[in-house]
């Protein structure tokens, strides 16, 4: 069996589903015609947002892949757009089933970035406003803010996501704010995450020793997002289970992570700090 996985959250896990034997075969054929569109799982195929699909053959012993002499994890089209959006779009459409964890406004958006029409970055009835405001005190714990390769080897990249880099704590876990204290966020809210958090250790004012400066963004009512300060004053993140970076959806280096291009991630919720010696999350 084959496990699509629509690379799309930063925070969350993923939604993923299950192909039916005639997608798979289809899908199959789809790439044997063109092997360019695979791609390895640590290639950058986006930002914030879309960014493609993972595919994977879901147990251990599976062969699905294996007799097509395919690779058993592979990505399949993100940015920059993959020649054939027409392969994006089936893939796409295999979501719908009754036990999907994709939704109608998670197809739209990834629909939308595929045939490159403008974004939709809020689900229905939500508001994204922007609440943030200048951080109050100066980092004295820095990374560097162009070497990522802690964070982007093959091994691991997957499974931290923006929270371990955020947190500089790589666990494998993809982090979760609010776990590892027994206190998960409720809903995908600035107030609620960032309780979460605050639960996990992180606090509203400067630390005096090693401190971490960190900022959340919400996609409002979709995921959650950080970002953390590194070496002179660059702001650094991980969308997801993709690699760690110096810049933004537009590509430039972030200098100001309230002003930066952050996708859907519309809604700027503040500046946390934590010892880095201490901070744990799970």
């Amino acid at each position: 069996m084959l496990r699509i996985e629509l690379d799309i959250f930063s925070g969350r896990p993923n939604p993923s589903w299950i192909l039916s034997p005639k997608e798979e075969k289809e899908l199959v054929d789809r790439v044997k015609a063109d092997p360019s569109l695979m791609l390895p799982v640590t290639a950058a195929t986006g930002g914030l947002g879309y960014r493609g699909y993972i595919v994977t053959t879901e147990k251990e012993g599976d062969e699905s892949l294996g007799k097509a002499a395919l690779p058993s994890r592979f990505r399949l089209g993100g940015e920059p757009l993959n020649k054939d959006a027409a392969t994006a779009l089936w893939l796409l459409d295999t979501s719908e089933k009754p036990d999907t964890e994709v939704d109608d406004f998670l197809r739209g958006v990834a629909t939308d970035t595929i045939v490159r029409q403008p974004a939709r970055p809020e689900r229905p009835g939500q508001e994204g406003v922007e609440k943030g405001s200048l951080a109050a005190c100066a980092s004295n714990y820095f990374t560097s803010s162009t070497n990522f390769s802690f964070w982007n080897g093959s091994s691991y990249i997957s499974n931290n996501n923006c929270y371990n880099f955020a947190a500089n704590h790589r666990t494998n876990t993809f982090a979760q704010p609010g776990r590892i204290s027994g206190h998960l966020y409720s809903s995908l809210t600035c107030s609620s995450v960032s309780t979460a958090a605050q639960w996990d250790g992180w606090f509203n004012g400067c630390q005096s020793a090693d401190n971490l400066t960190i900022a959340l963004v919400t996609w409002p009512g979709v995921d959650f997002h950080f970002y953390r300060k590194c070496a002179s004053g660059i702001w650094c993140h991980k969308p997801g289970s993709t690699a760690a970076r110096n810049y933004d959806n537009s590509g430039n280096i972030i200098t100001n992570v309230e002003t930066c291009n952050r996708g859907g991630y519309t809604s700027f919720c503040g500046y946390w700090y934590a010892n880095n010696s201490l901070i744990m999350v799970q």
